[in-house]
């Protein structure tokens, strides 16, 4: 050290020199509670975002094998009239009795079969398709309804038909409520019949039961869908909530699934409420713990300098 520098450390009051050091512990002490919290918050970060991601994709699995669990009294019915010679009425309300009876979780609300007839109504050549059976006593699918007059079921029925013994999930409609429902269709064809076997898709119904059993809280779903008309597929087109994220979304997830000739794309919003948010309390524990603590040393460092010699 040189002459000037100890004339100057000499020269500086002993009471200066301690507050100097008190104030650079404190600087010091702050500035290491925010550096070494600071990694601590971008793990808790990446943390919450992978558990988000992880659960849209086991929620995207589980929509899809809803959706495709609510085929099964399709194909119990397609069954029936593929293995018999001719099914009577008497025969298919009994069948979906039957069915009604031992289906867990929710029945189609509609499901009927349609076959090609010439009603005095009907001004095809080749005949009209219309409803010969039916579980629907007012809607599209009612007994004797010509069918073929109804854009969405006519594309689901051609789909059917250019894809015989597939099931396929036909374009999406609304009903005067606002809500979006597809068919599910497949050909019939036994010895004296031929026909395509439908049943009706809530789409709103099966995405508010993942809501009440699966989807935590912060965790939003809009639905996306192309379905095929029978020349090709349609536009893709939201059909469970709106085509911009919640105004409170910090992230959206897609997760893209084919089924049954359709495509969806499933768009997870996840808000701050879920699971509490980033995860930021270890951070932040991390943080105040050691503000307080470094608080702690220069009150008492502080302290020790006010006491007499």
């Amino acid at each position: 050290m040189s002459n000037d520098e100890s004339n100057v450390k000499s020269r500086m009051p002993k009471a200066s020199r301690g507050k100097a050091h008190i104030i650079v512990i404190l600087i010091l002490g702050l500035a290491g509670s925010f550096f070494f919290s600071r990694p601590l918050e971008q793990n808790a970060v990446l943390s919450w975002s992978a558990q988000a991601e992880a659960d849209a994709e086991r929620l995207g699995r589980t929509l899809m094998l809803l959706l495709d669990h609510s085929n099964g009294p399709l194909q119990s019915l397609a069954t029936l009239f593929n293995g018999s010679g001719r099914v009577a009425a008497d025969e298919f309300e009994n069948t979906i009795t039957y069915l009604k009876g031992h289906r867990k979780g929710a029945f189609p609300g509609s499901m009927g079969f349609v076959t090609k007839s010439q009603p005095s109504s009907c001004g095809e050549d080749d005949g009209c398709w219309m409803v010969a059976y039916s579980t629907d006593e007012s809607g599209v699918l009612r007994p004797g309804s010509d069918v073929s007059r109804f854009g969405p079921m006519a594309a689901t029925i051609d789909t059917a038909l250019a894809n015989q013994n597939t099931l396929i999930i036909g374009p999406v409609f609304q009903r005067d409520t606002g809500e979006q429902y597809s068919y599910y269709a497949v050909t019939i064809r036994n010895t004296r019949q031929f026909g395509v076997v439908v049943s009706l898709i809530d789409y709103q119904n099966l995405v508010a039961r993942m809501a009440d059993e699966w989807i935590p809280a912060g965790m939003q779903l809009r639905l996306q869908a192309s379905f095929p008309d029978g020349n090709g597929m349609t536009e893709p087109k939201f059909i469970v909530g709106a085509d911009a994220p919640a105004a409170d979304a910090v992230k959206t997830i897609e997760i893209a699934a084919e089924i049954d000739s359709a495509q969806f794309t499933m768009m997870w919003d996840v808000t701050p409420d879920y699971y509490g948010g980033a995860g930021t309390r270890t951070d932040d524990y991390a943080l105040y713990t050691g503000i307080f603590g470094t608080l702690v040393i220069v009150l008492l460092l502080w302290g020790r300098r006010r006491q007499p010699l």
